[in-house]
Parts: C-alpha cells; sequence; structure tokens
C-alpha cells in the first residue's frame, strides 16, 4: 500500500507538533509568554524601522545606538500603559541592540534589505518546523526576556 506525499507531510508535520510540546513543556516555556516575547521584539523592529532616518543619518554606531535607545524606551513606555513592565536595562537589551546592530543598522548602511520582520516571525512560529540551533535560540532569548520583566 503506498502512502501519498501529501499524508507523509502531514504525519511527519503531527509528529513534529507532538515532539515540540514536549521541547516547550521540557524548557518550561509558556506559550502566552512567548506570544508577548514576540509581540516586544517585532514591535521593537516596527518602531526601528519606521524611525529609521537612514544611513546618511544613522551612519555612525553611536547614532546608531542612540536611534536604538530612543526606539527601546518608547515600547517599554507603551507597554508599561498596558500594564506589562520590562526593565530598562539588562542582559536582553544587550542581545537586541547587538542583534538589531548586525542585522538591521549593518544592512542598512550597507544597503541591503534586512530580513529581521522574516526572521522573527520564523523564530516564535510554532508551526514552522525549526533546526536545533533555531530551537537553542528560542530557549535563550525566552529566558532573557523572562528574565527582564518586573515580577
Amino acid at each position: 500500500m503506498d502512502i501519498e506525499k501529501n499524508d507523509i507531510n502531514h504525519l511527519t508535520q503531527e509528529n513534529y507538533k507532538q515532539q515540540i510540546e514536549v521541547w516547550y513543556k521540557a524548557n518550561n516555556i509558556s506559550r502566552e509568554k512567548l506570544e508577548l516575547f514576540h509581540d516586544f521584539m517585532f514591535s521593537l523592529y516596527e518602531i526601528i524601522d519606521g524611525t529609521y532616518l537612514g544611513s546618511d543619518v544613522l551612519y555612525l554606531e553611536n547614532d546608531q545606538r542612540g536611534h536604538f535607545n530612543w526606539c527601546w524606551n518608547q515600547l517599554i513606555s507603551s507597554f508599561e500603559k498596558e500594564k506589562i513592565y520590562f526593565k530598562n536595562s539588562g542582559n536582553i537589551y544587550e542581545y537586541l541592540w547587538n542583534f538589531f546592530f548586525e542585522s538591521y543598522y549593518f544592512m542598512m548602511i550597507e544597503n541591503k534589505t534586512p530580513k529581521v520582520s522574516n526572521y522573527i516571525a520564523k523564530l516564535f512560529d510554532f508551526t514552522y518546523v525549526k533546526t536545533r540551533s533555531e530551537l537553542d535560540v528560542v530557549n535563550e532569548i525566552y529566558k532573557l526576556f523572562n528574565q527582564n520583566l518586573k515580577k
């Protein structure tokens, strides 16, 4: 009896869903918090991209850091209005500064299109089949964000 390709893909997808649920539980990752952290990271990207003044204005790293800080503070304030409190500094701040410096600001200086939104979407998508290294990144980001939440 031949199993059609669609049936195999469906079985593989179902198997992945079961395995990823076990992985989330084993790493104490809450879907609700992960969605919150996705919203934070994607919102930060939208503020950065929406207020980016161009590589002629934000050419120096110091200027880029100033822009990032302004965007960060705007986002922290927005979340506080929703009664969700993040610390103003910490490991997630440093992680995200380095991430956006390399994957956004540097790409803009090089006149290349950043792929930040696509990366964030795939990283936090529960149905996207992730590699082991992508799962490690999810776990690391989750822990950093979790430490940055004010209790």
